[in-house]
């Protein structure tokens, strides 16, 4: 694949950067993190839907730039860079694409214009407790008859899309999620859930009877959900796609190359952070940048970032063209994880005292990387999942 931006895309980024770098500031984060409710700079998504940014993979038709994952990932990006308190991962990264993708016109005029002008907060639970993203312990099963409540109850709004179980019934989900991103603010939650059939997303409203929804603070200060489902009723059309599997497959896949894009943001803002320290610390009467060991460190750490965005771009392009990618979302994956724990802790041990200082950026890179390494699947996973892959092919004659 050639990996030059077309010229929408890099307008894209620099826009993205623009607005991140002007709102983002070390002193707006810490305020976001230390106020009472759960951090989201409404300021700064403003800015991103006033700039039409939020629109980025969202289809022409439906009032988006139409431009895809590639472009995303340059947005996705400046939010990793940046820490910026914003659900562009959760909204955009997890949610937009299988609703653009799956959603009937009725839920896609209902969803997007919102998402479009910043006022709908998106997201998608898909994490369960030890659980395996592509094989949700959450069930959804068929309730043939009584009134169905919740998400969805009339048709076209949040939770009338996809498939359902007929006239007349509606679905009844039950489970518990964990760690859904931008989960205390969303407005609508893509469910994953296993059916008769097989997997699925349904369209839930998290303030639908049923629904419990705790905060839980992470390690990057960003404020995630607890997603408690008891006998949630939905209707007949919340599901967002076919049941077998193929649309929580394609999400996931999606969601997951998101989210390395994310982390290679977070890892140059982390060796640019580094780069500027080791210049200017002195030891010994030098600045210790020309110590052979520091330098090997930053090459390294250099070579991982370089690794992290390319094979992230590898599968983002691979999905955008409709290519075979799981191989290539499982290595970007693997790369993220892996290279982005190597990246932060060099950055963190270069940086001394300082690193671990909670109102240095670098540190605010360090644990958001680490957040990242583990969402849908950390190292151990996606080795799995790669072994698997390679596994079943076929020998070559």
């Amino acid at each position: 694949m050639d990996f030059t931006l077309s010229e929408p895309e890099l307008a894209v980024d620099e826009l993205a950067g623009r607005l991140f770098g002007d709102h983002a500031s070390p002193e707006r984060l810490r305020a976001a993190e230390e106020g009472a409710g759960p951090p989201f700079d409404r300021d700064l998504w403003t800015a991103l839907a006033d700039a039409g940014l939020l629109g980025t993979a969202v289809p022409e038709e439906a009032g988006g730039l139409g431009l895809g994952l590639v472009a995303l990932a340059r947005l996705l990006e400046h939010a990793g860079r940046t820490a910026a308190p914003v659900p562009a991962l959760a909204t955009l990264g997890y949610a937009v694409p299988p609703i653009v993708r799956f959603g009937t016109p009725a839920l896609r005029d209902a969803l997007l214009p919102g998402v479009l002008d910043g006022s709908t907060v998106l997201t998608a639970a898909l994490a369960e407790p030890l659980g395996d993203p592509r094989r949700p312990a959450t069930t959804a099963r068929t309730e043939v008859s009584g009134e169905v409540s919740g998400a969805g109850a009339e048709g076209g709004g949040p939770g009338s899309s996809g498939a359902g179980p007929g006239p007349g019934g509606g679905w009844v989900l039950s489970g518990t999620k964990t760690c859904v991103p931008a989960g205390m603010i969303a407005d609508a939650i893509l469910v994953s859930a296993t059916t008769e059939t097989g997997a699925g997303l349904f369209l839930v409203d998290p303030a639908a009877p049923g629904v419990t929804r705790r905060a839980q603070r992470t390690i990057a200060w960003a404020v995630e959900a607890e997603l408690e489902l008891t006998d949630v009723r939905v209707a007949p059309t919340a599901a967002v796609g076919p049941l077998d599997t193929s649309a929580l497959d394609w999400t996931l896949a999606r969601a997951t190359t998101a989210s390395c894009a994310v982390m290679a943001g977070v890892v140059d803002e982390a060796l640019r952070l580094t780069s500027l320290h080791t210049r200017t610390r002195e030891q010994f009467g030098h600045p210790i940048a020309g110590f052979q060991a520091v330098r090997q460190r930053l090459a390294d750490g250099f070579i991982d970032a370089r690794a992290i965005r390319w094979t992230a771009a590898e599968a983002l392009w691979r999905l955008d063209e409709g290519l075979p990618a799981a191989k290539e979302v499982a290595v970007a994956k693997l790369i993220a994880a892996s290279g982005g724990r190597r990246v932060t802790r060099a950055a963190q041990h270069l940086h001394g005292a300082t690193g671990v200082d909670r109102t240095y950026p670098v540190h605010r890179c360090y644990v958001l990387a680490k957040q990242l390494e583990l969402a849908l699947g950390g190292v151990s996973r996606q080795a799995a999942a790669l072994g698997a892959l390679l596994a079943d092919e076929p020998l070559p004659a």
